[in-house]
């Protein structure tokens, strides 16, 4: 798994990154939206980054010895998971926030660790798969806070679709295709 293999995975676990936002902003006025949006992408981003890194030590400190010999199929279990989690949440309601919870942070930090477990799982998937820690987490980082700006973007209150979960589908069938790509090749 190369670092364009890891980036894809990263772009489809912050879709979900740009749906909370997305449904977000649709709730929100737009004197509210700007500032909050950048408070969200900051707790996103640094949860994301956070969790990936508790996954990869993990993964290293604990299981690195144990599963050398099955990286490949410890990866594909996580992303299979991954992949069916997002496919389900496409049809499902999304966590999201309006003008009254702009401040409060306990709802910020369940929603944002709840969002962050997926990079829990792959920050452990990637660490089994011998892969280095600082310029995929700097990727990570970036894609969390650039999905996120960008689901605000997207979202409006007199939108009647919501695109993001469109993109959470075509997510979980991304996941599930680099997972099967994982035990082929």
């Amino acid at each position: 798994m190369g670092i364009i293999a890891v980036t894809i995975i990263f772009l489809c676990i912050c879709v979900d990154n740009m749906v909370t936002a997305n449904m977000s902003a649709m709730k929100m006025t737009s004197d509210k939206r700007s500032i909050f949006s950048i408070k969200m992408a900051l707790f996103f981003t640094g949860f994301n980054v956070l969790f990936y890194g508790i996954g990869f030590l993990v993964s290293r400190l604990f299981f690195h010895n144990w599963a050398y010999f099955a990286h490949n199929w410890v990866a594909f279990a996580f992303l299979l998971l991954l992949g069916i989690k997002f496919m389900l949440e496409s049809i499902e309601k999304s966590p999201s926030f309006t003008d009254l919870e702009v401040n409060d942070t306990r709802k910020m930090f369940k929603v944002s660790c709840i969002i962050a477990l997926n990079a829990f799982l792959v920050g452990y998937a990637v660490e089994t798969m011998g892969k280095s820690f600082f310029p995929q987490v700097v990727i990570l980082g970036i894609i969390s806070f650039i999905f996120t700006l960008l689901g605000f973007h997207f979202g409006n209150p007199n939108s009647q679709t919501i695109v993001s979960k469109k993109l959470e589908l075509l997510a979980g069938i991304v996941l599930l295709i680099m997972a099967i790509r994982l035990i082929i090749i």
